[in-house]
């Protein structure tokens, strides 16, 4: 009764008058159950009075009250966008990027973006938005290895989606190929001869972070290098996420005279570059940087960082795309990829050292 009353609430068409259900009902001769099923799409109409409200609908513009159209269908029309809280996610463009392409795709089709934070070991936002029923799908954008907002959703009815790739293939998901693309950037830094290079990692417990190093290691493999960790002029340093952690590394790094600097994403980049100016050190003549991510900073940089370049954009959009396809019971494909490309510029260009 409250959804039938609701959707009896009035709207005004461009011309300044008064539409609703009863008026478009009682105008075309027809009952308002009519009405509403051709505006629902349920339920059997004939054809040509499904016209015939359509064509009338069009003419003036008439869009009925999102709150009992939610009500009516049991939908909410809102979608969850999970991002990690992480103390510095705010610079992070990638999820930026996501939030940004999820929110636009999912308004083209009448659906709203809400934001949910949760943590590695903390998902009770997330829960909370579940058990209330906030939303109709979720967008996850970080898997971790064990991943409790994974397992969460898994137990419950609401369909989600995951950006990335989890332990579990058989989840929908939208992803790069970060494994083969850190392949191809590692292996561009060993064809200008930095051999002696640093792996500057995030955290190992990201499961992009073990694809990037992954490819890494099969770079390694090709080029007849020991993947065990045991040669002294190739070195894997995790936890460099944050501020502090690399300027606490840094300069024993440096003493090593690494020829280069591998970093798996363009926070730890940029962060990195940061340092080497401070310090006084010319980017590639004293040391070359390949980042394993791209983004504005990479490319705006002077000099502008080698990178794996990802179309965030996209990713979000199929994203978005997907969980909407979900919730309207349409198939969707379980893997989702997004082609990579690595872009060389001049940070990683060899140059002659003493």
């Amino acid at each position: 009764m409250y959804a039938l009353a609701m959707s009896n609430r009035l709207r005004t068409d461009e011309i300044g008058a008064f539409t609703n259900i009863n008026d478009i009902a009682s105008e075309l001769g027809v009952s308002k159950t009519t009405v509403s099923r051709v505006i629902s799409g349920k339920g059997r109409i004939g054809a040509e009075t499904r016209e015939r409200v359509l064509r009338y609908i069009a003419e003036r513009d008439y869009r009925p009250n999102q709150i009992a159209k939610s009500l009516a269908v049991s939908r909410t029309f809102n979608i969850a966008v999970v991002l990690p809280k992480d103390a510095d996610v705010q610079d992070i463009p990638f999820f930026q990027g996501c939030l940004q392409g999820i929110a636009e795709t999912v308004e083209a089709r009448e659906y709203d973006a809400v934001l949910c934070i949760t943590t590695e070991h903390d998902i009770s936002s997330l829960k909370r938005i579940v058990r209330n029923r906030k939303v109709d799908g979720i967008v996850l954008t970080r898997p971790l290895a064990g991943d409790k907002a994974i397992a969460y959703l898994g137990s419950s009815s609401l369909p989600f989606v995951v950006i990335g790739s989890p332990e579990n293939q058989d989840i929908v998901h939208v992803d790069s190929d970060h494994r083969e693309g850190c392949r191809a950037a590692t292996e561009h830094a060993l064809s200008q001869g930095f051999v002696r290079h640093v792996l500057l990692g995030g955290n190992p417990d990201h499961r992009v972070n073990r694809d990037r190093l992954t490819g890494y290691l099969d770079a390694l493999s090709r080029a007849g290098l020991p993947r065990d960790g045991t040669d002294a002029e190739r070195r894997i340093l995790w936890g460099m996420s944050g501020q502090r952690e690399l300027e606490d590394e840094l300069p024993a790094v440096m003493r090593g005279r690494p020829q280069c600097l591998l970093c798996m994403d363009d926070v730890i980049a940029a962060r990195a570059l940061a340092w080497l100016y401070r310090a006084g050190y010319s980017v590639p003549e004293d040391v070359a940087v390949v980042s394993f991510h791209d983004g504005a900073a990479m490319e705006s940089h002077r000099p502008a960082v080698s990178a794996l370049s990802i179309d965030v954009q996209k990713l979000a959009s199929i994203a978005g795309n997907a969980i909407l396809n979900l919730i309207e019971g349409k198939n969707v494909e379980r893997v989702n990829s997004v082609p990579s490309r690595f872009i060389v510029r001049d940070s990683s260009r060899a140059v002659s050292r003493g």
